[in-house]
């Protein structure tokens, strides 16, 4: 700094002209002076400001000194303690897997006693009497479930509960599956755990349950006539016996296959009756026509032989009652149209004889038209009861869901019987009319063969009395 100064006073003075007075040197020394006393001072401030920062630094480095050293003690006795929570840790791994083991055994008890008690439970009638104790025992069989002392003391309370109800007669009022598979209000009663029997206005007969649902379901078929008796005496309270399924549903289960014919056509609904009265108006027209084409049936070439014999002879009177023999039987009718026309030309006679068979045609053909529309129309009733029983059982379906098929029996059952009783009355409609109208045909066509044959004879006849 001192050697800068000097160099700025000799620049100074260099600079200063030869011919400047000593009185401008001596100021130019003054504040050359000034100057450096100046720079002086700013350079023992800059010294101390120096000073005072390497203090504090040192102060600061100190300081972080000690608390490093603090942290490498922390940090070694973290260490530590790291390693004693390590071997605690092996420790008590072991001894989890110990007690785990345990735990695991524990659980596999608790799990199949659950399991016994569900399977016990889905054909109970007590568990409708518990809506939600099937939903509470699959919950033990949850494969992430671990149960507690509460759940095993609940399982052990569901035991003791099955138990004390198998014991006990109850009769109450409650929510039942109909042979319909309507779900309605009737009587129960509850005879133990074995059998149950329920009441709803006239329909009675036994009840089993649900293993889905936990709804008690009607057996479809009706008791026994030797069981139904005892059976409404016991639910009313007039006797004190009643039969009881002692093979735990076995029985009940076979006596559910037994249904009778007419609760097979109940089940249809009641489009079922609209295909009965057809089947039974086409039955009654069979009938009818079977019994008339039979009767006109007869064996004509006899009778007609001997017919076209008498004309040959001239003896009209004598044709005339041998065709009466035949006198409303269509050929019979042809055959006197015929003669009738005797001595007129052939293309009278031929005229004649067509409009007779014309008139006798309707007699032959009628309600054959009438049978082959009932017989289409039985199979069209029939898929209408498909539609109307599925749309039925799709509404169950939006309902109660689909874990209980027995909810959905009623839609099906509908659907599918009025198909089956559809299909059961146009089959054998169609072949009858089939068969009528092949009989007709053939009637018809002995009437155009007699009438052919007493044509020619007519004619022949005026051909020799013209000759």
């Amino acid at each position: 700094m001192k050697s800068f100064l000097c160099m700025i006073t000799a620049f100074l003075l260099l600079s200063l002209p030869a011919q400047a007075g000593a009185a401008n040197f001596a100021q130019a020394a003054t504040e050359t002076s000034k100057d450096l006393k100046q720079a002086q001072q700013e350079q023992q401030a800059t010294q101390k400001e120096i000073s005072t920062t390497l203090e504090k630094m040192e102060s600061r480095l100190a300081a972080l000194e000690s608390r490093l050293k603090g942290e490498r003690e922390g940090l070694a006795r973290d260490q530590e303690e790291l390693g004693r929570l390590s071997r605690l840790r092996a420790e008590l791994s072991r001894e989890l897997a110990e007690k785990s083991g345990d735990l695991k055994e524990l659980t596999g008890h608790v799990r199949a006693a659950a399991r016994d008690l569900l399977t016990l439970a889905e054909n109970s009638p007590v568990t409708a009497e518990h809506p939600g104790r099937l939903e509470t025992l699959r919950g033990y069989l949850n494969p992430g479930y671990f149960p507690g002392l509460k759940e095993i003391k609940n399982l052990v309370e569901l035991y003791l509960e099955e138990m004390s109800a198998n014991g006990r007669v109850l009769k109450r009022r409650g929510l039942l599956v109909n042979r319909a598979g309507e779900e309605i209000e009737g009587e129960i009663v509850r005879l133990g755990g074995f059998t149950t029997l329920y009441r709803v206005g006239e329909e009675s007969g036994f009840l089993t349950l649900g293993p889905a649902s936990g709804r008690l379901l009607a057996i479809s078929g009706e008791p026994p006539w030797d069981m139904a008796g005892p059976l409404e005496e016991f639910i009313a309270g007039t006797t004190a016996s009643a039969p009881v399924d002692i093979s735990g549903g076995a029985a009940l289960r076979q006596l559910s296959r037994r249904v009778g014919l007419w609760q097979h056509l109940e089940s249809g609904g009641p489009l079922i009756y609209p295909i009965l009265a057809v089947g039974l108006l086409g039955l009654l027209l069979a009938l009818e026509r079977f019994w008339f084409l039979q009767r006109v049936r007869a064996n004509t070439d006899q009778t007609m032989n001997q017919v076209n014999r008498q004309v040959a002879q001239g003896d009209l009177e004598g044709a005339r009652e041998t065709a009466s023999r035949l006198k409303g039987r269509p050929t019979g009718n042809v055959l006197l149209a015929g003669l009738k026309l005797e001595g007129c030309s052939a293309e009278v006679v031929e005229g004649g004889l067509a409009e007779a068979m014309l008139r006798e045609l309707p007699r032959l053909e009628r309600f054959l038209t009438a049978l082959k529309v009932l017989a289409a129309v039985a199979p069209l009733l029939g898929l209408l009861g498909t539609v109307t029983g599925m749309i039925n059982t799709f509404h169950v379906i939006t309902v109660f869901g689909t874990g209980d098929p027995r909810l959905m029996a009623g839609g099906i059952s509908e659907a599918l019987v009025t198909t089956q009783f559809g299909l059961a009355v146009a089959i054998p409609l169609l072949v009858i009319a089939s068969l009528l109208s092949r009989k007709a045909q053939r009637i018809t066509g002995d009437m155009e063969e007699k009438s052919v044959a007493l044509s020619a004879a007519l004619i022949d006849r005026r051909m020799a009395h013209a000759a």
